[in-house]
């Protein structure tokens, strides 16, 4: 910004430095000056009584008398006001002042009209209210301080957890992790300490935690099995992990700690119907158990192409018509494996009695998750087919809609 400014600053000048100087300086005639023209006049207006006496058109009195009247006229300008060649134009000085002010803020107006004044600001481009930048600068400033302090005091565990919490809130996750590992050295046994510690390094690792923050997580459950963070983290590593007998058990203990009706019980159920699904597939080369199947293709409308990502997931999944909204059979693909056959039958059953073939009617629904999460999500896309019989094949689903 400060770059942007300053260029504007000297093209002004620029440009003023070459409006400004005609106007201070005034015209110039080479060799003309106002005593000079008014003396030339008056020698032609002789010379023009000589020729009309020469003609006969003016008698030698009144030729005499003329030309006396025209001499002390001459003499009169001879001895007048000294020349003003180059002064300034009557109003010169005025039209330059209102110049020098108008043209930058002329150019401020159109920029601000026509230009995109936001980008400018950098508090803007980040998204952030000035009050938000104000409480980030403060908070980097402070997290500087403890940094500093922290090298007085580098055996103060509590002072590394409060370095990596300031990090962490202004999202300077590498820096936070430095300042955390420092913390655990300090306080191996302190069991909130490790599990700030694995958030920290997910944060810096996109999301995902595996390696030595996963280690300290398994150090705390070992002793608090009912740490309900820990559950959580070590749940949502074995789904990213497609590990997904260890993520059914982590998120059944946690399922039994949270109340229920709560978003976050919706996000545990969510990720233990996902870990079903997954687990329920049948091995490669193995035959389909016997009972009911639903069979087809599952297509991506051309409309919504733009609004899907390659690793997107896509849920397959079948329910009944008429009753429990609960999944009867889940498959799970990507994004990029569409058109996608699918298969759905009686083994991918999510509990007991809740199978394709417990139901006269069901439909065959596919959902394209940008979240990667089973429960639904305003803005994930979807499709679905109309009421059959179980057993029905080529049956085709076209995810054409976004929720809302």
């Amino acid at each position: 910004m400060i770059v942007f400014v300053a260029a504007a600053a000297l093209l002004s000048l620029a440009a003023l430095a070459l409006l400004l100087p005609p106007l201070l300086r005034g015209p110039r005639v080479p060799g003309l000056t106002a005593q000079g023209s008014n003396l030339a006049v008056l020698r032609d207006q002789l010379r023009e009584l000589d020729a009309d006496l020469a003609r006969g058109i003016l008698g030698p009195d009144q030729h005499a008398a003329a030309r006396a009247e025209l001499e002390r006229r001459v003499l009169e300008e001879a001895e007048g006001a000294p020349a003003r060649t180059g002064q300034p134009r009557p109003g010169g000085r005025l039209l330059a002042l209102a110049l020098a002010l108008a043209l930058p803020a002329a150019a401020a107006a159109l920029y601000a009209w026509l230009g995109n004044p936001a980008a400018l600001d950098p508090v803007k481009r980040m998204g952030m209210t000035v009050e938000e930048a104000d409480n980030r600068r403060k908070m980097i400033e402070l997290a500087n301080k403890l940094a500093l302090r922290m090298q007085e005091k580098p055996d103060d565990s509590r002072g590394w957890v409060m370095l990596g919490r300031a990090w962490q809130s202004v999202g300077r996750f590498p820096d936070s992790v430095r300042a955390y590992e420092r913390a655990v050295s300090l306080a191996p046994e302190d069991d909130e300490v490790l599990l700030e510690y694995a958030e920290a390094a997910a944060l810096a690792q996109d999301g995902r935690l595996e390696g030595k923050p996963l280690l300290a997580v398994s150090q705390v459950l070992k002793r608090q099995p009912s740490n309900q963070k820990a559950l959580a983290i070590a749940g949502s590593a074995a789904l990213q992990n497609n590990d997904w007998k260890q993520a059914i058990a982590l998120l059944e203990r946690l399922r039994r700690l949270v109340p229920g009706d709560t978003d976050f019980s919706k996000a545990v159920e969510a990720g233990i119907a996902e870990a079903r699904a997954e687990l329920s597939k049948p091995a490669p080369g193995n035959s389909v158990a016997a009972g009911a199947s639903m069979a087809g293709r599952v297509e991506l409308s051309a409309a919504l192409a733009g609004r899907a990502a390659p690793d997107d997931t896509v849920f397959i999944f079948a329910r009944a018509a008429e009753g429990p909204r609960m999944p009867l059979a889940i498959a799970r693909k990507r994004v990029r494996d569409l058109p996608a056959a699918f298969t759905l039958d009686d083994s991918m059953a999510m509990a007991p009695g809740m199978n394709l073939s417990a139901f006269p009617k069901v439909v065959v629904g596919a959902r394209i998750s940008k979240s990667g999460n089973a429960a639904s999500q305003s803005g994930d896309l979807e499709g679905s087919s109309a009421p059959m019989a179980p057993g029905a094949s080529g049956v085709v689903v076209v995810i054409d809609r976004v929720l809302p």
